[in-house]
């Protein structure tokens, strides 16, 4: 059985789409949250048909919908339609959560807002989660991850002089602005907590989420007036012992950021004289020459058991098949009732007494829907 969570009898409204607003909403799901997925009448959130297989996508419960839908409710309103967007309205009065995620004023025009919302629920937490902001130049813009990677300065740090500013490989700033959505929402519910009856309204910004998370770089810029970037594999600790290596066979990250750390790598390769060496070219030559003499395998064992911090390159696969992997209780199964099968995905990313010890399955399109309007003002858990 799945346990208690610590937001067992939350209830949270859910107009997001796409994967930011999803993710955050499914971690609170995770927590124990009731979560209602207010659906669009056209199904046209695309990452219900995204990854996976056909059969997944023609069914509506892609990939990348089933790694954050877990245990939500699906309601299909038309918030266009007066009556529809009543029964929304009359829903709100059991919510303690709004979340929405359309640019700046739609809400409003939907009849949808923050204000119409506090009218049916006084002490309601109401998130925005948008691109930009809602005020300023580009706060009307449309957003999405690799816009956000270009325009936060992202991907004019990653990459090499080579290949040019690049993307990363999955859609980081939809997850970090997840991240943030989930830490404002839990500190509004703390809140509520100390001072009830108050409403909150909440805005995150998924530019204002990325580029906090460079503040190093940031203020670096800011005292010396360089700017970091392009630089491929180099270790963010700017030295030649780490960074990335080729082998006789994969690839192996090493972080020797420290002397003491730095002296362990070289003993361990005999290369003791090398942790005294000042030339940054020859120490990275040396190293390059010496690593492809053993597999990565091999040269991760070694300097592991030599207290150096090192790891052989993997995919997402051989890493979820690893070993250490095997007891997580980030990654548990989940029925897929619909299609038959049984898939791993993610959990909650930490470990809690309160943690589910099992996934709900994701939600059909609109599977609740007459069960919801039929019972909208009672806040009865599913």
């Amino acid at each position: 059985m799945t346990r208690d969570g610590p937001l067992t009898g939350v209830r949270i409204l859910d107009l997001t789409h796409v994967l930011a607003g999803p993710y955050a909403t499914g971690q609170l799901a995770l927590m124990g949250a009731d979560v209602i997925r207010v659906e669009r009448p056209n199904n046209d959130d695309f990452v219900r048909r995204h990854g996976g297989t056909h059969a997944m996508k023609d069914a509506g419960l892609g990939a990348s919908f089933l790694s954050q839908n877990s245990g939500k409710r699906s309601i299909v309103l038309d918030l266009k339609d007066p009556e529809q967007r009543g029964q929304l309205l009359e829903l709100a009065k059991t919510a303690d959560v709004m979340v929405e995620n359309f640019r700046p004023g739609v809400v409003d025009r939907l009849g949808v807002g923050f204000d119409d919302i506090r009218s049916m629920r006084p002490d309601i937490i109401y998130a925005s989660l948008n691109g930009y902001g809602a005020e300023g130049p580009l706060s009307d813009r449309p957003a999405y991850d690799h816009i956000l990677q270009g325009i936060s300065g992202l991907m004019a740090m990653t990459g090499d002089p080579g290949s040019g500013p690049m993307r990363v490989g999955l859609p980081i700033v939809d997850y970090v602005a997840g991240q943030a959505l989930v830490a404002a929402l839990l500190g509004a519910l703390l809140q509520k907590a100390r001072r009830p009856g108050e409403a909150q309204r909440l805005s995150v910004s998924m530019l204002d989420a990325m580029t906090t998370f460079m503040g190093a770089y940031a203020i670096h810029h800011e005292t010396t007036g360089q700017l970091r970037g392009l630089e491929g594999n180099r270790a963010f600790a700017d030295t030649p012992f780490s960074g990335r290596f080729d082998t006789a066979e994969g690839s192996l990250v090493i972080t020797a950021n420290t002397p003491a750390q730095a002296k362990r790598l070289c003993a361990a390769l005999g290369q003791a004289d090398l942790a005294d060496d000042t030339d940054d070219t020859r120490i990275a030559t040396t190293l390059r020459t010496v690593f492809l003499t053993d597999d990565a395998q091999a040269w991760e064992d070694k300097l592991s058991a030599a207290n150096v911090p090192a790891a052989k390159i993997r995919t997402l696969a051989e890493v979820l098949d690893h070993p250490q992997m095997t007891n997580s209780r980030a990654w548990l199964p989940l029925e897929v009732p619909q299609l038959g099968i049984t898939v791993r995905a993610p959990s909650l990313p930490f470990s809690a007494p309160w943690s589910p010890d099992r996934l709900e399955p994701v939600p059909a399109f609109g599977q609740h829907t007459a069960e919801i309007v039929a019972n909208s003002l009672e806040k009865v858990m599913p």
